[in-house]
């Protein structure tokens, strides 16, 4: 018997995803809607349907120069943990999982998310936006990893549960800024905010100056962040970063702060986005998807790091000269 959501997962690519989150966006809560749109940005279908139907995947990762996690089966259930509805993941991936196992149905996929996240809450007891997008991070998580592994249960860990602020009161925090203290008012270039670069944990923040880019201000960051990420070296900070001039395409981030408080792109940036095949969900200017070496901030930031970072621009090419022969 055909399993009709799997089906549909089968054609769905990020053109399509595009098109469901930015649906789903007003039913979810503000505290993971930018969070959602990152997530689909980090782990683009375009990638792994390139490892998944390439001859060498190895061979194939070497070409796209690939660093760091990739695979979204090595991280199943850590992927989406700067989401606030990861607290929930455990329940989620056991919902997703008995749906995918039933077949589904016949209905567009954001309806299908959008009744699973409903029977989620009502079981859990909360409100339906707070699990919207990690509901589609589910979903998004079974087309890449197939129903076998997904159905497996969800390891033990802390899932949020350090994260002890409500929804609401975490997207407040994202707009405050640092006081400057009683004179501030006075104060200009010499102005200093927070960057945290881990939200759902404690200690993981660093000092930027104002109007400083984010890389640079990261070498404050004093703890031994290369033991969680190879890719960062020693004295340079949480972000991985090879250059500054946004040549490598290294430092591309996720932005959950509001983009008011950053400089906003400029065309470099937005031309090696698109070099490298980072643009993720949109190339406007409150774009969730920047490089921290042209990133340079005005007031607090909060900030994602994606596991891993490679060209994946070749394969956006690719899918044109599809198109353009089809």
């Amino acid at each position: 018997m055909s399993n009709q959501l799997l089906d549909i997962l089968s054609r769905t690519d990020d053109a399509g995803w595009l098109q469901i989150v930015e649906r789903l966006q007003p039913e979810m809560h503000a505290v993971d809607q930018r969070a959602a749109r990152i997530w689909f940005a980090f782990f683009p279908v375009k990638l792994f349907r390139a490892l998944s139907e390439a001859a060498n995947p190895e061979e194939k990762a070497k070409s796209l120069l690939l660093k760091g996690k990739y695979r979204l089966t090595d991280q199943v259930d850590s992927s989406a943990q700067f989401l606030y509805g990861h607290r929930y993941w455990p329940e989620v991936r056991r919902e997703v999982a008995e749906y995918a196992s039933g077949g589904g149905s016949s209905r567009s996929l954001a309806d299908q998310i959008l009744e699973t996240a409903s029977k989620i809450a009502s079981r859990l007891g909360v409100e339906t936006a707070i699990v919207t997008g990690i509901t589609a991070v589910a979903f998004g998580t079974l087309q890449q990893v197939g129903i076998e592994l997904f159905k497996e249960p969800a390891q033990a860990g802390d899932y949020g549960k350090s994260w002890k602020k409500s929804a609401n009161q975490i997207v407040e925090d994202r707009k405050k800024d640092d006081s400057q203290g009683i004179l501030g008012f006075l104060k200009s270039v010499d102005k200093t905010f927070t960057v945290n670069f881990r939200e759902f944990e404690p200690g993981y923040t660093f000092k930027v100056v104002n109007m400083q880019d984010v890389t640079t201000a990261g070498r404050q960051y004093k703890g031994d962040y290369h033991s969680k990420d190879m890719r960062c070296m020693r004295g340079e900070g949480p972000i991985p970063v090879e250059c500054r001039t946004a040549a490598c395409g290294t430092c591309w981030v996720g932005v959950l702060s509001p983009t008011e408080k950053l400089a906003p792109p400029n065309d470099r940036e937005i031309n090696k986005w698109r070099y490298f095949g980072y643009e993720g969900f949109t190339a406007k200017e409150d774009s969730p998807i920047r490089l921290a070496c042209q990133l340079k901030a005005h007031g607090n930031v909060t900030l994602v790091i994606p596991p891993w970072n490679g060209l994946i621009g070749k394969l956006d090419e690719k899918e044109k000269e599809s198109g353009a022969a089809a």
